[in-house]
């Protein structure tokens, strides 16, 4: 069975859908070219044709959910992200599952997360992320760079 955009955009947004809020834009496009972003065919979104190409390993995508109150103040996380073939335990029904995977890497602005709003799951995903940009970007960064990024990328406690 294909996994279509419209479908993950559904789910990206039932957090925000709990509590009666949304976005008016999608949750992801894919990476084209000559500054193209919005490049077809692909995308995550509620828009009709975000029904029409299934998802398939190598695409790029981007991931850009975010929240808006007009007049007020804005919030939109955005990373860049492949699509890959899953390593799952099961392949229930000998489809195959898809996952993504970063392309870009850069630390999350700790002093504007309220750590109050999340699991003990998200944080150690967060600290997981920010370990893999540690590792990534390390090799590229001198001294004081690299000061700059362990700071950033420090632990969470929960």
């Amino acid at each position: 069975m294909p996994c279509l955009g419209h479908a993950l955009d559904i789910l990206a947004r039932i957090p925000l859908w709990k509590d009666g809020l949304d976005y008016r834009h999608g949750t992801s496009h894919r990476i084209g070219s000559y500054l193209n972003v919005h490049e077809g065919p692909h995308l995550i979104s509620f828009r009709p044709h975000a029904r029409n190409v299934p998802l398939q390993a190598s695409m790029t995508v981007t991931d850009e959910p975010g929240y808006y109150e007009d007049g007020n103040f804005g919030i939109r996380l955005e990373n860049v992200l492949i699509v890959k073939e899953a390593d799952t335990k099961f392949n229930f029904g000998d489809k195959g599952y898809l996952s993504f995977e970063h392309i870009a890497w850069a630390p999350y602005q700790r002093k504007l997360i309220d750590l109050n709003l999340l699991m003990p799951e998200e944080i150690s995903w967060l600290n997981a992320y920010h370990s893999t940009c540690r590792e990534i970007l390390a090799p590229y960064l001198d001294e004081s760079e690299m000061a700059w990024l362990k700071k950033a990328t420090e632990p969470i406690s929960a």
